[in-house]
């Protein structure tokens, strides 16, 4: 086995450095991948009652064999680890898998010493190093068994105050300059201007209008949302960019949506004049628009033609459709089973605004430059078309340094899996006869692959900030931002602040209940949007909401608009604003921001998703002093059930507030019993 455990790192957390390997942290991340399907794959080897019901078919023998075994290491051997080791033991007899169990397990071990080691929230140097110096001991070890030291060697007892457990294969990354970016402009007149300049309904894409140009400063004619930090950031990467762009976005379309495509397309032809080699990468789930089809279509449209007519362009910018195919489906119960997939119902699902088996490209993410010495990186809940964007309320993550360029890193398998070669997978790509499958580009395969893939694996730093990348992956195998989340609340000492567009997830509310109950000093203050736009009083986000105000845990929403736009064809539409946000800060000490939705369907790996988690207390102060501004501020914010939260019309009657407590108990229950009834 080649020796790919995580070895001594070049750089120290604690101060900047001038050197960053990647190169231990790439490999642990795959070492996690390409064993996740031994580990997990099989139900009886990820879950503990299906392992039982397997084991109940062994001979009697067997099967006392298996409780001796279990006696004997329950205590020692973590339950993730014991479940799949009886499974390739004693249920499916693999004496090679069952010895990889325990390479996982001692890579995983690894890097709970290396978590510990790089941890920025640690302050014990001199543990710290000597966890460094204990891992490095034990890298690389092979033939273990279940005496081995490198195995059964009790960590807590040296480091008292270590976490036994590791949530992300990557780990920490070192010398990132970190920017928080939370603003752009929400007002009744931005909402306004949007509407009086819809592409749809009877409107158009018109380049010629002087708000379809790029500004380049606050005073320059142009568009204005790219005056606001929050898109302003997103045209500044792109013009420092000297190698390449990409960009995975779910929702893009509208003037924002034309005026940046235009400007990305236009700088890549100038820029090609001093790099021949400039490439560009946008990448795009066609399978959900959320209705937005309209809004969205001009703009891809546009970037096509452009693609296909102009040579400067041609083999240097290319489009792809994300392939959703490979993650979890996020209907529940199976229910997605009921549909038959095949090629007599594709066309009508291909008319559908989202996908229906709920498996989404959900990411809003940009990288530039990602194997040049300064690689940047920008992701967060902010999409970039007019009605979904242009005036919700968002956050993002700015990153320069070597985290930015393993932003880019977690995409080659997004690249490689929309580069397909399984023809039963190209079929459900959508849109295929106006030409945006991806099979023009199946004989440059090889050649879009090596060049996305990241080469380099020493980075300079640019600064000192430490960065955790939280993602839902391609495949749903990596799904860390519910237990990165859940680790910081169970850690949290004086508050916990969250604005979030959802918050129905039970692992997430149960940890907050739970650690109020253990602190009940503890702060616990929610921004949840009211889901004005599903005008069903609040649902879902009321399913666990009783309980948790029961609990301490204090809730308010942010007040938002709904504005009806009169399109030109005299279509009337009410378009509402959204607290699109899902950013967390614990403790002013640590962060979570991202596209990750506090639902089960993304956290369970459905929708593709990118976050991180960052330590930046100056960026995190801002972040919350702004949102205790707000949380005091009635003109802001307001109790969560005022106006239409907790009013539910069905057939135009009002369900009695009796009803809506037991549609809420009922719904939040099969939430409760989702993954045991699904056997997650």
């Amino acid at each position: 086995m080649k020796k790919i455990f995580v070895s001594l790192l070049l750089v120290s957390t604690s101060a900047f450095a001038q050197e960053v390997s990647l190169k231990e942290r790439l490999a642990a991340m795959d070492f996690y991948k390409k064993n996740y399907q031994l580990m997990f794959g099989a139900e009886s080897s990820r879950r503990a009652e299906s392992l039982l019901e397997a084991v109940k078919t062994l001979p009697a023998a067997e099967q006392s064999k298996v409780r001796k075994f279990v006696r004997d290491n329950e205590s020692k051997v973590p339950e993730k680890i014991l479940i799949p080791l009886v499974y390739w033991k004693f249920v499916k007899k693999n004496p090679t898998n069952e010895a990889k169990v325990l390479q996982f397990w001692l890579q995983t071990r690894l890097q709970i010493l290396r978590d510990y080691a790089d941890h920025p929230l640690k302050t014990s140097k001199s543990s710290q190093e000597a966890a460094r110096q204990l891992m490095n001991s034990w890298a690389g070890k092979k033939n273990l068994t279940l005496q081995s030291a490198e195995l059964v060697t009790d960590l807590k007892k040296q480091f008292p105050d270590l976490e036994e457990y590791s949530l992300v294969a990557g780990g920490f990354i070192p010398g990132n300059v970190v920017e928080l970016i939370s603003h752009n402009e929400t007002s009744p007149d931005r909402i306004q201007w949007f509407n009086e300049r819809v592409i749809f309904a009877g409107g158009s894409l018109d380049f010629t209008k002087p708000y379809m140009k790029m500004p380049l400063s606050a005073e320059d004619e142009g568009h204005p949302s790219f005056k606001d930090p929050m898109f302003a950031k997103i045209r500044d990467m792109i013009i420092s960019a000297k190698e390449s762009v990409f960009i995975d976005i779910f929702l893009f379309g509208g003037t924002m949506g034309g005026t940046l495509s235009k400007f990305l397309l236009d700088q890549t032809i100038e820029k090609k004049k001093n790099n021949p080699q400039f490439k560009v990468l946008l990448l795009h789930d066609f399978a959900t628009n959320y209705n937005m089809q309209e809004e969205m279509m001009p703009v891809f449209d546009y970037i096509k033609k452009r693609i296909e007519t102009e040579s400067a362009l041609k083999g240097s910018v290319y489009l792809l459709q994300a392939n959703i195919q490979r993650h979890p489906p996020g209907i529940p119960f199976g229910i997605t089973n009921l549909v038959p997939k095949n090629e007599k119902t594709f066309p009508a699902l291909e008319k559908r605004g989202t996908y229906y088996e709920s498996k989404i490209d959900h990411s809003k993410v940009i990288v530039v430059d990602a194997e040049s010495n300064a690689p940047q990186a920008y992701f967060g809940s902010k999409n970039w078309t007019d009605h979904s964007g242009g005036y919700y309320f968002d956050n993002a993550i700015y990153v320069k340094g070597p985290a930015a360029a393993m932003v880019q890193a977690s995409y080659y398998d997004d690249v490689d899996a929309a580069l397909t070669l399984d023809a039963n997978e190209r079929k459900w790509f959508y849109y295929k006869n106006k030409g945006y499958s991806n099979e023009k580009y199946l004989k440059q395969r090889a050649q879009i692959l090596s060049w996305f893939k990241l080469k380099r694996t020493s980075f300079p730093a640019a600064g000192d900030q430490v960065v955790r990348l939280a993602e839902a992956n391609v495949d749903g195998k990596i799904k860390d931002a519910r237990n990165i989340l859940v680790d910081m609340i169970m850690n949290a000492q004086s508050h916990i602040y969250m604005e979030q567009l959802f918050i129905y997830d039970k692992y997430i509310n149960d940890a907050l209940m739970k650690r109020k109950a253990q602190k009940p000093d503890l702060k616990v203050w929610i921004l949840a949007d009211h889901n004005g736009n599903f005008k069903l009083g609040g649902l879902p986000n009321t399913l666990f909401m009783e309980q948790m105000l029961k609990h301490g845990v204090e809730i308010k929403a942010r007040k938002t608009l709904g504005i009806e736009a009169h399109f030109p064809n005299g279509r009337k539409q009410e378009y509402h604003q959204e607290n699109h946000r899902k950013i967390t800060s614990v403790d002013g000490k640590v962060l979570l921001g991202g596209s990750s939705n506090l639902n089960p369907d993304t956290l369970q790996g459905s929708f593709r998703e990118f976050g991180a988690q960052i330590f930046d207390v100056a960026a995190i102060g801002t972040f919350e002093k702004e949102f205790e501004q707000d949380w005091k501020d009635s003109s802001k914010t307001e109790n969560f059930f005022a106006g239409a939260a907790g009013k539910v019309k069905l057939m135009g009657m009002e369900l009695s507030p009796d009803v809506v407590r037991a549609l809420n108990n009922l719904a939040s229950s099969l939430v409760r019993a989702k993954d045991d009834l699904e056997k997650r």
